[in-house]
């Protein structure tokens, strides 16, 4: 296993802002069999099952870092609101605005989809299946306790919410089950345009918050954010990392200027006496430099 060392950025010493932090954790996935990382507050869900799945790669840290981290942190995904598919119908807010305004199309590159269907079918697929198989994940019914959202000013996003309330429109009750029929009905009727209006337009809203008005400095961040854990999670593998630690805990802030700056640190197991501090940083230009993998 890589033994890391400290690093540090080579940012000027300007006053920055905690704006966001995230704790994950090592686990291995029980649906997959692999390890890789979760938010630490939904590794389980409200019963101690259906938590998040585990990943490793710069995709998924970025998602949960930058586009849900809302789950039982902000007040309107707690509760009942929290771990539900309305959570991650803001999460594609979010990243609709990192792809369209900031232009980090990075992240969502394919080619077999646009960008504005890859981030509709980020929901629609699995809204698609409990309406016609009452096979649902993350709730029987789409929740959402956001307020009444304003148009966002946006085309694009405008366009991917009426899409999607058409489509949902559009899905026919296929299960021959009496009462998988049932919680496809009532899944149906739950998604309504202003549910999906309002998490849409709030996701996107808490990322052009986050971003603020240095959308193309910050942008390139978050772009080497990305690129930067692709390329970690490709050189060291999550089982291996868990380990040693416990877990990452990430912090994003905001300097006088606007920049955004991001630090994780590595936690240790519990009851490791022999802990070595590990700690990345990144942001406003500049990359991590971990000597002992020859970056």
């Amino acid at each position: 296993m890589v033994s890391l060392m400290n690093s540090t950025d080579s940012t000027t010493a300007s006053r920055k802002k905690i704006i966001r932090k995230v704790s994950t954790r090592f686990f291995q996935d029980d649906t997959t069999g692999g390890w890789g990382l979760t938010h630490a507050d939904t590794q389980n869900g409200h019963n101690g099952d259906e938590g998040f799945n585990a990943f490793w790669d710069g995709q998924g840290i970025f998602h949960d870092i930058f586009e849900h981290a809302h789950e039982h942190t902000d007040k309107h995904f707690r509760g009942l609101y929290a771990m539900n598919i309305g959570g991650e119908v803001a999460a594609m807010g979010a990243l609709w605005f990192y792809y369209d305004v900031c232009g980090m199309h990075s992240r969502l590159n394919s080619r077999y989809y646009s960008p504005d269907d890859i981030t509709l079918r980020g929901t629609f697929d699995m809204m698609q299946e409990a309406i016609e198989s009452g096979n649902y994940q993350f709730g029987n019914t789409l929740e959402s306790a956001v307020p009444t959202q304003k148009d966002s000013g946006n085309y694009g996003l405008e366009n991917i919410i009426r899409e999607h309330f058409d489509r949902i429109q559009d899905c026919a009750i296929k299960s021959d089950d009496e009462r998988d029929a049932e919680t496809g009905k009532t899944y149906k009727e739950s998604v309504t345009l202003e549910k999906l209006a309002n998490l849409y337009r709030y996701g996107f809203r808490m990322a052009e918050k986050l971003i603020g008005d240095e959308s193309s400095w910050n942008a390139d961040t978050l772009t080497g954010f990305k690129n930067f854990w692709d390329e970690f999670c490709k050189k060291n593998r999550a089982e291996e990392m868990a380990q040693r630690y416990r877990g990452i805990d990430f912090t994003i802030y905001k300097d006088a200027e606007g920049l955004i700056h991001w630090k994780a640190q590595f936690t240790k197991q519990p009851g490791d006496y022999q802990f070595e501090p590990c700690i990345l940083k990144g942001g406003a230009g500049s990359v991590p430099f971990v000597p002992s993998l020859g970056w």
